[in-house]
């Protein structure tokens, strides 16, 4: 959403052609007596690259996206060590879960800070990453439209872009020549209207996140058959899928009693991304909450569980068609449970699963990275956290190099990619983070709240 390096940094980007980043060397992460880190945590290295927003991983190469454009680098070769394999300055924002498919690369400018433009680029030779097509899909930053995030769909064939209440399809199957099919509704949107991300899980079910909560549902495994289901070929209603379970339209700032009488319930702002493990009945997912001055509350990491049922043949598990979703557990920092004060960037933001024992390493924004034990779902503890002084964390990832499983990647925004090495796992005994003063009284930030959209829009001192 509207956050973090906003306005100001993106007209910066924009008024001067970004330079190529032309060696890797270490960038600072910050006043290193400032660094808040558990001793299983270890800092390898840093990448520069300044405003970074997110990354995937493929055949051993990261690609990343940013303010400043892709840029794309080695971390099969060494992972503790990626180096820099090739770049493309494209100017925009916000394109937070870059996604690929294919030999395509998918970034997005939001509508919500200019206009919504989808930039198909294509990654057939990673050395030199070029777009192949752009789709111009409208909006304003008044009144916001398509672009937040872009998400693949088999394989790239299609893209399923946010649009305000909806999910813009766009069919790529001809990746130079794309085809604009429509905004599909999903319940995740909720009253408001707020949609945020998509995410395709192992067995091929597509989840939605939003203002109304998190939606899973069914679609075919072919790309003619999906271009059916959602142009309504297949005789139905043109639909982004078969809704198989949903948790409701749960948000709505419902100040409850969830942490206590000043804290919120489940979704308060927006379900924000989601993860479900292969062959599971577990979803999880970030609530996302920055648009209160105040930082108790703002934000979680959750776990829901769905009704299904398992072929006792097979094994196979099938997630009850219809079904409610139900929240089982989840996890928040410190600070958001200690206390009312205000403090900048409290939000939990994206998240990444080690598979092998399903610790997730989770972004925090101010609070930086947590590592997660969920082999507990009900029981949800800290084994590992990492928060240098400047963190702007929006996202951690595990590295899918095997024999570097303990490699993470965590994106900074304010400064590049930190290379960690954790040395924990599922078991590891819980860690407790301290609270920077600084955290609790909002000094030192480098931001403020925006005089238009308040603090749910951060900008940047300069």
């Amino acid at each position: 959403m509207r956050h973090l390096l906003l306005a100001l940094t993106l007209l910066m980007s924009l008024a001067a052609a970004p330079a190529p980043i032309a060696s890797l060397g270490v960038a600072d992460p910050g006043d290193p007596t400032g660094l808040i880190a558990s001793d299983n945590v270890e800092l390898l290295t840093t990448l520069p690259n300044p405003g970074v927003i997110g990354a995937r991983f493929r055949d051993g190469l990261m690609y990343t996206t940013g303010v400043a454009g892709v840029v794309i680098y080695d971390v099969g070769t060494d992972p503790a060590n990626p180096a820099l394999v090739g770049q493309l300055p494209l100017p925009h924002f916000e394109n937070e879960d870059v996604d690929l498919g294919g030999d395509i690369l998918l970034v997005s400018n939001d509508a919500a800070e200019s206009t919504g433009i989808l930039y198909v680029v294509s990654i057939a030779d990673p050395a030199n990453p070029e777009v192949i097509s752009e789709v111009q899909m409208g909006g304003n930053p008044l009144l916001g439209g398509p672009g937040h995030t872009a998400s693949c769909v088999l394989d790239c064939a299609f893209a399923l872009i946010t649009d305000s209440g909806g999910y813009r399809v766009i069919d790529l199957r001809d990746p130079a020549n794309p085809v604009t099919l429509g905004t599909r509704t999903s319940p995740a949107a909720g009253d408001l209207g707020i949609t945020h991300d998509i995410q395709v899980d192992a067995d091929g079910m597509v989840w939605a996140v939003g203002y109304g909560g998190t939606a899973g549902y069914a679609i075919p495994n072919d790309a003619d058959a999906y271009y059916a289901m959602v142009t309504g070929e297949d005789g139905g209603t043109p639909r982004l899928g078969d809704l198989v379970t949903d948790n409701g339209d749960i948000a709505g700032s419902q100040y409850a009693t969830h942490f206590g009488t000043q804290d919120t319930e489940y979704n308060d702002y927006i379900h924000h991304n989601s993860h479900r493990p292969g062959n599971s009945d577990l979803i999880y997912v970030t609530e996302e909450d920055y648009t209160r001055p105040g930082c108790r509350g703002a934000g979680e990491f959750q776990i829901w569980q769905t009704p299904s049922t398992v072929d006792p043949e097979t094994g196979v598990r099938t997630l009850t068609p219809g079904s409610q979703m139900e929240e089982i557990g989840d996890w928040t920092v410190e600070l958001l449970a200690d206390t009312a004060q205000p403090a900048a960037h409290c939000s939990a933001h994206y998240f990444d699963v080690r598979e092998s024992d399903g610790l997730v390493a989770q972004g925090w924004y101010q609070q930086g990275t947590r590592i997660l034990d969920v082999s507990d779902p009900t029981n949800i503890t800290q084994v590992a956290f990492f928060a240098p002084q400047s963190a702007l964390t929006w996202a951690a990832y595990w590295s899918p190099v095997e024999g570097a499983e303990d490699i993470l990647y965590v994106v900074d925004t304010s400064h590049g990619i930190d290379v960690l090495r954790v040395d924990a796992e599922a078991g590891s005994p819980e860690v407790v983070a301290p609270i920077r003063d600084a955290w609790r009284t909002g000094a030192g930030s480098s931001s403020f709240a925006s005089p238009t959209w308040g603090n749910a829009c951060q900008l940047v001192r300069l």
